[in-house]
């Protein structure tokens, strides 16, 4: 209840700073345009240049603080009851439990995310309730915690700052575009300052939201599942963006399409990105704080707040991504949406297990090809680069770049005569790609460190490649075999 009175009391402060902000534009807008209409009232000789610079600036200003139209643009592909039943009976089910209408449109996106919003319209007026749901986050997630997600989207609703968040976020463009056509001078920062306490009040009133919104979650789907959501989420978030860049955009690039979802639950579960993901949530929850321009509080801040509430099981413990019919086609079709749908629609698809011998292997021929010059005269058995780095825990740095991409290079062509040699390579998202033979497993740009640093020899190295039946490949070569 007291929650609920501060925010009140700030989103009156906030439409009040709105209604001021248009208020003090028109007024130094006139003001600008009062000062050539006086003089020429009085017959003053005002020059030209001052007059059409207020003339000007006034412009600027109305222009800047006009309110735009929303062009929404869809963020991925639209959603249906009649495509995906399932999902829909879910969103259905927690908008009666948290006494919410439903969503007009629903998408899924690309990211680690849901979001609520009126789009559409002028200020809000004549907008739609809009949801996004982002395929990893549903990869991530359990049913359960879905649902609390779910719960906390549409608790914005409930709370009403939906309704006024479009007056908000227009407001906000609106300084923000008065500060840009404005050049380096008074009144400029006038208005810099003005848009930070506006940012202030309204960016707290979105941390408060974001409390209130919470526990209607907990309300809805249980304290405990909602704790969970939010770590999981954040641990996810942490982890994609290092999966989309290093696994997933090669194989893009390439022409070729994998199961992204289901390659990123693989990814989170290698023995790295775990420990990665534990130590950012650990983090978060001991070290987070707050800061005044920020949206959303701290993790620890919402978890600690949600041990308050009632706790419940675990649900339904199924991956939310099988409420979903065919995952497949619909991040086709959300590569369609986000990039380019002829492209989309002309990506071949590979399953991971396939992904060496489709993608890397092309790109590893075609690296050695275009800098086979730096393995010029170079065998698999005597490699330009030993011991020429410093050994652990020196830090690599400008100095040792050029020495990086010839272990790079390298590591491509050595790759490839391996292959010729009878090796397989595996790779999982995640994982580093593996040799094998014979039941030995070979790491080979770990390898190759270990000659560059020093800690294999010259004549140790010489000796593995003669037991690996690689000894005399040239490796500028490799890439012609």
């Amino acid at each position: 209840m007291k929650q609920r009175a501060w925010l009140v009391q700030r989103a009156a402060l906030a439409l009040l700073l709105m209604v001021s902000f248009y208020a003090l534009a028109l007024g130094v807008a006139a003001a600008l345009l009062w000062i050539p209409y006086e003089a020429y009232s009085n017959d003053v000789r005002l020059p030209a240049k001052i007059a059409l610079l207020c003339v000007a600036g006034a412009g600027t200003i109305v222009w800047a603080v006009l309110p735009r139209i929303d062009r929404f643009v869809p963020p991925g592909p639209a959603l249906t009851s009649t495509e995906e039943p399932k999902l829909f009976a879910v969103l259905t089910e927690v908008a009666a439990a948290t006494g919410q209408e439903m969503p007009s449109d629903v998408y899924l996106v690309n990211d680690v995310n849901a979001f609520v919003t009126q789009r559409g319209g002028v200020m809000g007026v004549g907008s739609r309730r809009v949801m996004g749901i982002g395929v990893p986050l549903m990869q991530s997630v359990t049913v359960q915690e879905f649902k609390a997600i779910l719960a906390h989207e549409f608790g914005h609703y409930h709370s009403g700052d939906v309704k006024i968040g479009p007056w908000i976020y227009k407001t906000r463009a609106a300084i923000g575009r008065t500060i840009e056509k404005l050049s380096d001078n008074v009144l400029q920062k006038i208005f810099i300052a003005y848009g930070n306490l506006f940012l202030r009040v309204t960016h707290a009133i979105s941390r408060r939201q974001e409390f209130i919104a919470d526990e209607v979650a907990a309300h809805a789907a249980g304290a405990a599942v909602m704790a969970s959501a939010l770590r999981k989420a954040h641990g996810a978030a942490v982890a994609f963006e290092g999966y989309w860049s290093a696994e997933v955009s090669p194989v893009l690039n390439s022409g070729y399409l994998p199961p992204i979802a289901n390659g990123f639950a693989r990814f989170v579960q290698t023995e790295s990105v775990r420990k990665r993901i534990t130590d950012a949530i650990r983090t978060e929850e001991t070290e987070g704080h707050s800061n005044p321009y920020d949206t959303h509080p701290p993790l620890r801040e919402r978890v600690v707040a949600l041990t308050s509430l009632t706790p419940s099981g675990l649900g339904d413990t199924r991956p939310a991504i099988s409420l979903l019919s065919d995952p497949a086609r619909w991040e086709r079709k959300l590569l369609g949406v986000v990039i380019n749908e002829e492209w989309a629609r002309a990506l071949t698809p590979v399953a991971w297990d396939k992904i060496v011998e489709t993608v890397y292997v092309p790109l590893w021929r075609q690296g050695v090809k275009e800098n086979g010059r730096l393995l010029a005269g170079a065998t698999s058995a005597r490699l330009p680069f030993a011991g020429r780095l410093p050994p652990p825990p020196a830090t690599l740095g400008e100095r040792e770049a050029p020495v990086l991409h010839q272990i790079q290079v390298a590591t491509m062509a050595l790759s490839l005569a391996l292959l010729n040699a009878g090796w397989t390579a595996v790779t999982s998202p995640g994982e580093e790609i593996v040799l094998r033979r014979d039941g030995r497993e070979l790491r080979v740009f770990h390898e190759l460190m270990l000659l560059a640093t020093g800690r294999t020899t010259e004549n140790e190295w010489a000796g593995r490649c003669m037991e690996w039946g690689i000894e005399g490949v040239a490796l500028g070569q490799a890439a012609r075999v």
